[in-house]
């Protein structure tokens, strides 16, 4: 089996693109357990991986196992919970296994099974049950049922049941974890109406689940099993439960473990000791189900070095008495000066595993001479007085850490300096091993420049704005590979380079700053100064008329030089005021210049065609005789209304009521003025209808007493009904054609259980020619 799919929501990721056997060798197994002859058995997408990080179910990645699918959607796993009844009928019949356990049919059952080997005498793997029946259906019949079925040698009965409450011999199901029973072991997540789940995305779809869970078997090591994971709804195939397993948790461990550090990491790789400096610690642990017995594990030497010479003594085996959990012992490198290389030193540790089978476990240190401690530093010449570089030594030699001292007083492996002279700077490295020191000095050579001294243009003199001026500046000095910025007097940067060019409206002044390459700066002023006064205009300010009418603009300019000229781009006309008659809102700009003849300036105004734009509606629903109808007014820029309502009255009321007596069609009539006194009118149609009402309880008690013993309802205007009502199975239980129906709660002559009950109701009223529909539900109470 093959397939792919891939989907997101949330916070839980599903995939089903792996196969069985895949699921288990890939994803499923840990450390100590061997597995073949993996199968599946159910749908297609009802199997796949996750990945829950933050989704709160407490197992972040493994394989998803449910009734009905794994991919994304309403009906799917994935968060949030938006739905009471979330699940997907498959079609997939049930296992006779697990029908067993629950005494009642299955369905769409999910079966995963495999062999095994374990290599210890214990094997355990994690998960989470997880169901849509929680929490309605506790102890009801409606429960969905799994299991990790395991049999082989050893196994009481041949075959048992993993999935066990800790601490206890009974099986986890939805009636002995939940909020009520085991609550530890419980996780509430819902119903798919209420918050804050249904709006958490981190969440998942199911309506609870358990916490995460361990099943635990004893085992005989090196022995074969066969393990079933199983799930199936029960009763019906609907309402969907899932099972996660977490990533390589289905282990059977080793007991134990060899381990060491070193005391020091010379060359960086975690493995070669310098001689007469290093040393090694070897850690083995052991766990596991013999804990309480004294356990020997012989070591074998090889490699190149000499023990006692290139290193310390090695034990020749390692002992633990009953109930310890650890022995550890130290190797160190030793001062041999025949070594000339480097050597190496095997340690095999032979181990001894609970299925009998001797293994081998090996620790490889590499032994390195020290060669004196040496320093490489180089001298440094600056570019520029002050430019910060760091000195970086390099140290050889030793045999471990180094510690240094520099003559600023640092003791960092580097330093940063930044002189304005030339310096001489000592450092000093000690080999942390052997205490062996090595010293160097260099100098950091500072290059001597000119002061940077600039020129620019002299001060200008204009009569007229806006005159192209050429503006320049001269550097000398400095380190050289001048940089320019030219700033006008709003400090906005007009150029880059030693010219720039400006036009002033008026009297203006302009910096420029030059800078070298070593960041030494120059700034020097050029003021251009404007005879002339500004030319300003003042124009009729934004008016507002009504359609059709004439307004006069009007332009007066103060300052410029000589005499003022006009042109409006809008007609063409050179006068100083203009009529203007505009149709719709329009803006209105004339240009004016001066005998400087240099430069034009622009005023703008705007006319704005107003009227009020009437509009209103009818908002009172249904339209019925008798009944108040108030009409919203929608109108826009009114400042007074005049209402015909159709039936003789009237009114000025901004938002009126009126009642009418007698069915029909209505002509409702808007005038609306605004401020200026222009005037807007809108007429639409209303319907006035007979009365219709139709009111449908939700809940009744067929239970005998005095009052609400039957389900009917109360209906005006209504000509045609006909009633269905349904079970949760969607099966009839009552049908009626008449109006005055009354339903007794009955169903083959017996009272039906109390619950939910889905009805139908196709009705026509005395104002429709088809009929419509309207769904539900009633609540059977006793």
């Amino acid at each position: 089996m093959l397939l792919s799919s891939s989907v997101l929501y949330g916070q839980l990721q599903t995939n089903t693109g792996m196969t069985p056997t895949q699921l288990v060798e890939d994803v499923l197994l840990g450390s100590g357990v061997q597995v073949s002859n993996v199968t599946y058995s159910g749908a297609n997408n009802a199997i796949g991986t996750f990945d829950a990080t933050n989704a709160s179910i407490g197992i972040d990645e493994g394989i998803i196992l449910t009734t009905g699918t794994v991919l994304a959607g309403p009906n799917g796993p994935h968060g949030p919970n938006t739905k009471e009844n979330a699940g997907i009928d498959n079609g997939y019949g049930g296992y006779n296994q697990l029908s067993a356990l629950v005494n009642t049919q299955t369905y769409n059952a999910t079966l995963l099974e495999f062999d095994f080997i374990p290599l210890s005498d214990t094997v355990r793997f994690k998960y989470v049950f997880a169901s849509e029946e929680y929490p309605e259906y506790v102890n009801s019949e409606f429960n969905d049922v799994f299991a990790f079925f395991i049999s082989g040698p050893g196994i009481s009965g041949g075959t048992q049941n993993m999935a066990i409450i800790p601490g206890t011999t009974s099986p986890v199901t939805i009636n002995n974890v939940n909020a009520g029973l085991n609550s530890s072991y419980y996780q509430y997540n819902g119903t798919g109406n209420d918050g804050p789940y249904n709006s958490n995305p981190y969440y998942v779809q199911y309506d609870g689940f358990t916490t995460p869970l361990e099943a635990v078997s004893k085992v005989e090591c090196g022995e074969t099993y066969h393990l079933v994971i199983a799930l199936a709804d029960v009763q019906d195939a609907i309402y969907d439960s899932g099972i996660f397993l977490e990533k390589n948790s289905l282990n059977s461990e080793q007991p134990v473990k060899v381990e060491y550090t070193l005391t020091s990491d010379p060359t960086g790789d975690g493995q070669t000791m310098a001689q007469n400096c290093t040393g090694a610690e070897v850690t083995v642990s052991r766990s596991g189900g013999n804990l309480n017995q004294a356990l020997t594990i012989p070591i074998d030497l090889s490699g190149s070095a000499v023990e006692g010479l290139d290193y310390s003594s090695v034990p020749s085996s390692v002992t633990f008495s009953p109930g310890q959990r650890t022995v550890s012992f130290t190797i160190d490198a030793l001062n041999n000066t025949a070594i000339t290389g480097v050597v190496n030193l095997i340690m095999t540790f032979e181990i001894e595993d609970a299925c009998g089978n001797i293994e081998t476990q090996e620790i490889e240190l590499f032994i390195k001479p020290v060669d004196p401690v040496e320093i490489t530093l180089d001298d440094q010449t600056l570019n520029c007085p002050g430019e910060e570089i760091e000195l970086i030594p390099v140290a050889t030699g030793g045999g471990g850490g180094y510690t240094y001292s520099w003559s600023t007083g640092e003791t960092t492996p580097t330093i940063f300096v930044n002189p304005n002279t030339t310096q001489s700077y000592t450092v000093s490295v000690t080999d942390d091993c052997l205490n062996e020191t090595a010293t160097t000095t260099i100098e950091v050579t500072v290059p001597v420049f000119d002061p940077l001294v600039i020129d620019a243009t002299p001060d200008i003199v204009e009569q007229c704005p806006y005159v192209p001026q050429s503006l320049f500046v001269e550097a000398i000095g400095g380190s050289g590979e001048y940089s320019y910025q030219w700033f006008n007097p709003q400090g906005q940067m007009i150029s880059i380079f030693s010219e720039a060019e400006a036009a002033p409206r008026e009297t203006s002044t302009y910096t420029v700053v030059v800078t070298d390459d070593c960041g030494e700066s120059d700034t020097t002023e050029v003021t251009i100064t404007v005879l002339s006064p500004p030319l300003l205009l003042d124009i009729t300010p934004e008016q507002k008329v009504c359609p059709s009418d004439s307004v006069l603009l009007t332009v007066n300019p103060t300052g410029g030089f000589g005499n003022y000229y006009y042109n409006w781009p809008h007609s063409g006309e050179t006068t100083q005021s203009v009529w203007v008659n505009p149709k719709k809102s329009t803006g209105y700009s004339v240009i004016v210049k001066d005998d400087c003849q240099t430069f034009q300036v622009v005023a703008e105004t705007f006319v704005e065609v107003v009227k009020p734009k009437a509009n209103f509606e009818a908002i009172t629903e249904p339209k019925f005789i008798g009944l108040p109808i108030t009409f919203q007014n929608l109108t826009n820029n009114g400042d007074s209304y005049t209402w015909d309502l159709g039936n003789g009255s009237t009114s000025t009321m901004t938002h009126p009521n009126n009642i009418y007596e007698v069915p029909g069609n209505y002509n409702i009539n808007l005038i609306a003025t605004d401020q200026y006194g222009c005037k807007d009118t809108i007429t639409k149609p209303i319907v006035i209808l007979d009365e219709v009402y139709l009111y449908i309880p939700n809940t009744f008690t067929p239970d005998g007493n005095r009052a609400n013993n039957v389900f009917t309802v109360e209906a005006i205007g209504i000509v045609e009904l006909h009633i269905k009502i349904f079970n949760r199975w969607g099966e009839k239980i009552y049908e009626s054609h008449d109006v005055d129906f009354e339903w007794d709660g009955r169903y083959r002559n017996k009272v039906v259980r109390d619950g939910t009950y889905v009805w139908k109701i196709e009705y026509r009223t005395i104002h429709d020619e088809a009929t419509r529909l309207k769904t539900g539900h009633i609540n059977v109470l006793r």
